[in-house]
C-alpha cells in the first residue's frame, strides 16, 4: 500500500537524520516489580515527564545523564528479581513473560548486568523458570462428539498446550537480554526482550509480555523523533518463533471414533513486524499509530526482499499476487491515544484485523469481519495539596470474540491460522492478548500511588472463548464466565522493592460445563533488589 510505504520511508529517514544529542541507553523493565513503566505514564497525565512520549511502544528508554558521553564505558549490575505465584485450582494469569500457564507453585528469577562501551550497549538478563506443574481439571472426555470435534479445530490451529508436560517444568531463557548500537535517537541490534505495542494496559492485540521473549533483530527509536509536522516513534523487527515442544493428549482429538489431530510442521517460524506512531503538531496530546506483523514457517519462505519484509506489501488482497498461496499469517491494527492535560485523563483505542480485506469497499462494508478491539479510559486525581499522593482510575474493555459477520463469512478466531498451525504463539503462549482467542474482558482498576508505595484493586469480568461457545452449544447458560477480584500492593524498603497480589476468580461453568462452578485463588509476590 503506497501510504504504508511512505510512512515506513519517513520513519527510516527520520532515524538517519534526526539531530538529537543525548543517548538513551537503558530501558525500563516491562511489567517490572516497581510498575515503573505505568508510573511514568501516570506522571505524564499529571503534567511531568516527557509529554511527547506515546507510551505505545515498550519497553521504553529513559534518560540517564551518565550516558550523554558516548565515549564512556560503564558496567552496572541490574536488579535481581524473584517472581513467585501459586494457583489453587487451575492455570490463571497472563502478562507474566516466561512463566507458563500452570496450577500450583511457580517461580521466575532474573538478574544480570548492563554494559555500555561508547555507542554499544550489552544487557545480559537471563531468566530461570520453575513450575511444579501438577495436573488439574481439564476439558472432559465425556463431552459430546460434536463438542470434542469442534474443539479439535482450535487445537489444530495453535500451539497452546493445556499442560506443559506431565511433570515439573524447568527452563533457562535469554530473557530480557540485548546487544545494541545506539546513535542519537535510534537503537539497532539483537534482542530477546518482551515487546508491547499499542495503548492497552491490561491487554494488547499484537504484542504483549504474555509469552517469553523471542530473539529478534530490532531497529527502534529511543525517544520521539521531532520533525516540522510532529513527532514519530517506531520499531522494525525480524525474528524467530519457536514451538512449545509439548502436545495435547491424543484423547483430546478423539470424536466419532476418529483421531482428528493434524500434525504441526517441525519448523520454526519467521516473524516480521513494524509499529509506527505519530503525534501531530497541530493536535496536542494525540498519538495515532499502526501495527503490522507477519509470520510464516521458514521452509515456506522465499528469498526475496518482499519475503523478509512483507510488512511493505499492500493491505488489500486485490493488490497482491497469490497471497493465500504464500502460507503466511498477518495481523494488523490501528490505534490512538489521546491525553488531556487539563483534566489529567486519556482515552485510547485499538482496532485490529487478522485477515486482509479484498478491497477498500470490502473493508467499508464489512469492517467487523475478523476484527478485535480494545478501548480504555484513564484519569488521575491529586489527593493532597503537597502533590505526593494521587488516585488513578482505569477502565478497559477487550473484545476478541468475532462479530455476527462470522455466520456468513467464517473467519479464523484471532491468533489461530489454518496454514500456520502453531498460531500466533511463541513457546506455547500467545504473543498478543493473554485472555486468548474468542475471549472478552472488562476491567475496572482503582489505585492510590505515592513515592515508593502503591495500593490497588481490580474488578474484572472474563468471558472465555465465545467463538467456540457459539459454534458448539445452544444453551446460553453454559457460557464460561469469571468474576475476578484482584488486589495489589507495592512498597519499597531501601534497596528492596516488594509487590504482592491476591487474585480471586469465581468461575462459572468451568470448561463450559453447566453448574461446574469453581474458585481459584492466585497468590503472587515479586521481589526486586537494587544493587
Amino acid at each position: 500500500m503506497p501510504k504504508m510505504k511512505l510512512l515506513f520511508k519517513l520513519f527510516c529517514f527520520s532515524i538517519l537524520f534526526n539531530g538529537s544529542a543525548k543517548l538513551y541507553a537503558q530501558q525500563v523493565l516491562l511489567g517490572g516489580t516497581d510498575m515503573l513503566d505505568e508510573q511514568y505514564r501516570n506522571l505524564q497525565l499529571l503534567g511531568s515527564g516527557n509529554k511527547n512520549s506515546s507510551f505505545t511502544l515498550r519497553p521504553f528508554f529513559h534518560s540517564d545523564s551518565s550516558t550523554t558521553n558516548t565515549q564512556s564505558t560503564r558496567i552496572k549490575i541490574l536488579p535481581m528479581v524473584l517472581n513467585q505465584q501459586y494457583n489453587t485450582f487451575a492455570p490463571y494469569g497472563w502478562n507474566d513473560g516466561a512463566m507458563i500457564p500452570a496450577k500450583g507453585y511457580q517461580a521466575l528469577i532474573s538478574g544480570g548486568l548492563f554494559a555500555q562501551m561508547g555507542k554499544f550497549s550489552l544487557q545480559l538478563r537471563p531468566e530461570i523458570v520453575f513450575a511444579a506443574n501438577p495436573d488439574y481439571e481439564r476439558f472432559p472426555v465425556s463431552e459430546t462428539d460434536d463438542a470434542k470435534y469442534l474443539r479439535t479445530v482450535y487445537l489444530n490451529q495453535a500451539d497452546m498446550p493445556e499442560r506443559f508436560g506431565n511433570k515439573s517444568f524447568q527452563r533457562v531463557y535469554l530473557g530480557q537480554s540485548s546487544f545494541r548500537w545506539n546513535h542519537k535517537s535510534v537503537s539497532v541490534g539483537l534482542s530477546n526482550e518482551n515487546l508491547w505495542w499499542g495503548p492497552g494496559v491490561r491487554n494488547s492485540l499484537i504484542m504483549s509480555n504474555h509469552a517469553p521473549g523471542f530473539m529478534h533483530f530490532t531497529a527502534n527509536t529511543t525517544k520521539p523523533l521531532q520533525t516540522k509536522i510532529g513527532s514519530f516513534e517506531g520499531q522494525l523487527i525480524a525474528g524467530r518463533l519457536e514451538e512449545s515442544g509439548f502436545k495435547h493428549d491424543s484423547k483430546n482429538f478423539m470424536a466419532y471414533g476418529t483421531n482428528w489431530e493434524e500434525p504441526k510442521p517441525q519448523d520454526w517460524r519467521y516473524i516480521s513486524g513494524v509499529t509506527l506512531n505519530y503525534q501531530p503538531k497541530w493536535v496536542p496530546g494525540l498519538f495515532v499509530g499502526i501495527n503490522r506483523v507477519f509470520q510464516i514457517y521458514r521452509g515456506d519462505m522465499g528469498n526475496g526482499l518482499g519475503d523478509y519484509f512483507p510488512i511493505l506489501s499492500p493491505f488489500q488482497k486485490k493488490n497482491t499476487k497469490n497471497e493465500d498461496a504464500k502460507k503466511r499469517d498477518q495481523l494488523a491494527s490501528v490505534f490512538f491515544r489521546w491525553k488531556f492535560e487539563e483534566s489529567k485523563s486519556e482515552i485510547y483505542f485499538e482496532y485490529g484485523r487478522n485477515d486482509h480485506a479484498m478491497s477498500f469497499w470490502d473493508f467499508f462494508e464489512s469492517a467487523e469481519h475478523s476484527r478485535a478491539y480494545l478501548l480504555g479510559f484513564r484519569k488521575v486525581f491529586w489527593l493532597n495539596q503537597s502533590k505526593s499522593r494521587y488516585l488513578k482510575i482505569n477502565l478497559e474493555h477487550t473484545q476478541m470474540q468475532q462479530s455476527e459477520d462470522r455466520y456468513l463469512r467464517p473467519p479464523d478466531s484471532w491468533y489461530l491460522h489454518y496454514q500456520v498451525k502453531h498460531g500466533y504463539t511463541h513457546r506455547g503462549e500467545l504473543l498478543g492478548a493473554g485472555i486468548g482467542p474468542g475471549s472478552n474482558l472488562q476491567t475496572f482498576d482503582l489505585s492510590i500511588w505515592e513515592p515508593d508505595r502503591i495500593l490497588g484493586f481490580q474488578l474484572e469480568r472474563y468471558l472465555h472463548n465465545q467463538d467456540y461457545f457459539f459454534r458448539t452449544y445452544n444453551d446460553y447458560r453454559r457460557k464460561w464466565a469469571d468474576l475476578m477480584f484482584n488486589t495489589y500492593a507495592y512498597r519499597r524498603y531501601g534497596n528492596l522493592g516488594v509487590q504482592v497480589r491476591l487474585n480471586a476468580a469465581w468461575i462459572r461453568n468451568y470448561q463450559w460445563q453447566l453448574y461446574n462452578n469453581k474458585l481459584n485463588m492466585q497468590f503472587y509476590t515479586s521481589l526486586m533488589y537494587h544493587f
